[in-house]
């Protein structure tokens, strides 16, 4: 079995959902052309029209150029157009795509009608036969159809990011209308030190810094197969449904992906700010309440005690001098998957407004151990 990489997974996973659904919409679109055709459009006087090579021809090119133009935008332009505001990265994104889709549309209008008159395809003859067949009213719809396709792709990606992975589409299909009780796990990860930084540096410098940092810990956290649940102030909470958090040991693994990502970042952080941001971690898991809420602005929510004793034991880091601690439940149901990282019992101990002690275990890599 071939091992691919949680990063370049989740990218192609992206890439496979354009693809297929840009195939679908060409599909859906040869059928409204053919319709078209049997009643009063241009192809009507036009013996080269063939059904079936046009649907070849059109399905073909809506795959290819789906994992093309799909790879590119996913690969190379989301990541590149971050930083910018959100109607200025759409439209960039959608602009460099489209200008890919001029030059495959052309290409694909030489292919179809090389096919169907059996000319080779770069000829004269299929030259005059492209343009004496297909109007410029024909080629600007179908530009103008293919660009309303890629800018819907790049809205949509960008509001899935901005509600949280899966968050859209459970609103879409209501899945959470009603409230229902399942399995989540939670990690509370919390910047050590703001209110120290945010003196020295000032209020306006510390929240381009917060902003940085929330940045930095998105990709860790979606190649874990986690998704952002709120921002609370210089804390993020990170949820997982329970196959998705303990396969490969993901939710332990996503607390020391985003420590590599900011001390990859550690250089930036110091000559932009003067410091690198340093946090701290408590992971559980339990049942919780999940349901829509809200009239103006929906969102959905979890709800139950479990939120509340994740946040105690993120609290008790400091106590115990460690940054990162995890409740024996869940640590009992991950188990450890990579060798260079170790638990270690802190105790049975008691949490802030909870009658039951929890037994926590903070996790350490080898070269931190004593």
């Amino acid at each position: 079995m071939i091992f691919i990489p949680a990063k370049l997974r989740v990218k192609l996973s992206k890439v496979g959902w354009i693809t297929l659904i840009w195939t679908i919409v060409a599909i859906l679109e040869v059928l409204y052309i053919h319709t078209l055709a049997m009643n009063f459009t241009p192809f009507e006087t036009t013996e080269q029209y063939d059904f079936w090579k046009l649907f070849t021809v059109s399905v073909s090119s809506a795959f290819i150029l789906g994992i093309v133009i799909g790879s590119l935008i996913i690969f190379v332009l989301r990541g590149r157009f971050r930083d910018h505001s959100f109607l200025v990265a759409v439209f960039l994104n959608t602009l460099i795509a489209v200008l890919i889709l001029v030059i495959a549309i052309g290409i694909v209008v030489l292919l179809y009608e090389s096919w169907v008159n059996d000319l080779p395809v770069f000829s004269w003859e299929t030259f005059y036969s492209s343009n004496h067949n297909y109007t410029s009213f024909f080629l600007a719809k179908t530009l103008v159809f293919w660009l309303i396709i890629i800018f819907l792709t790049n809205l949509l990606l960008d509001v899935n990011e901005k509600y949280g992975a899966g968050v859209l589409r459970q609103l879409v299909m209501g899945k959470y209308h009603h409230p229902r009780e399942e399995e989540r796990i939670f990690m509370f990860l919390d910047m050590k030190g703001s209110t120290t930084i945010a003196e020295q540096i000032g209020h306006i410098q510390f929240f381009e810094l917060l902003n940085d940092f929330f940045k930095d810990v998105t990709d860790p956290i979606l190649y874990s197969r986690g998704s952002i649940y709120q921002y609370i102030g210089d804390e993020v909470i990170i949820v997982w449904k329970v196959k998705n958090g303990i396969k490969n040991g993901n939710c332990i693994r996503c607390f020391y992906n985003i420590r590599a990502a900011i001390n990859r970042k550690s250089e930036e952080y110091m000559e932009k700010y003067g410091v690198v941001p340093d946090f701290k971690a408590g992971i559980h898991y339990g049942m919780v309440t999940i349901g829509e809420i809200g009239v103006l602005k929906r969102d959905i929510v979890f709800s139950g005690d479990v939120l509340n004793t994740t946040a105690r034991i993120q609290s008790m880091c400091n106590n115990f001098g460690v940054k990162l601690l995890i409740s024996k439940k869940l640590l009992d149901i991950v188990g450890i998957a990579p060798n260079h990282l170790e638990t270690r019992k802190i105790g049975n101990i008691s949490l802030k407004g909870k009658k039951k002690k929890v037994v926590l275990y903070t996790i350490e890599e080898e070269e931190t151990r004593v």
